[in-house]
């Protein structure tokens, strides 16, 4: 059964396949049993209530997904300070930063 959760309260949604297997089960139950019950009526849809965390960490990667992995505009000025001749690099800080991340590996 499929279940959409990426909205806030939906409701799920079934595939074509179960929701069609599951109106000919009613269908053949109300057929056998003599009632005169609609088999769409019988059909229950299952619901997902998404907790106050999960709500939160839903916004928070929403928000995260509409930040750039890259701020050009600082990608920019450091360009023009190396232009300029105004950036200066941290040989030593640059070569210990080096060593502590090939360590994690």
């Amino acid at each position: 059964m499929a279940i959409n959760i990426s909205g806030l309260g939906n409701q799920t949604t079934l595939g074509k396949n179960e929701k069609i297997q599951k109106e000919n089960v009613a269908e053949s139950n109300t057929a056998s049993s003599g009632s005169s019950v609609n088999a769409k009526e019988t059909l229950s849809e299952d619901t997902v209530q998404l907790s106050g965390t999960a709500q939160s960490l839903q916004s928070s990667q929403a928000s995260l997904g509409e930040t750039p992995e890259v701020d050009m505009d600082k990608v920019e000025q450091i360009k023009q300070a190396l232009a300029a001749g105004e950036y200066k690099i941290d040989t030593e800080k640059l070569a210990s930063n080096l060593v502590a991340m090939d360590s994690l590996f």
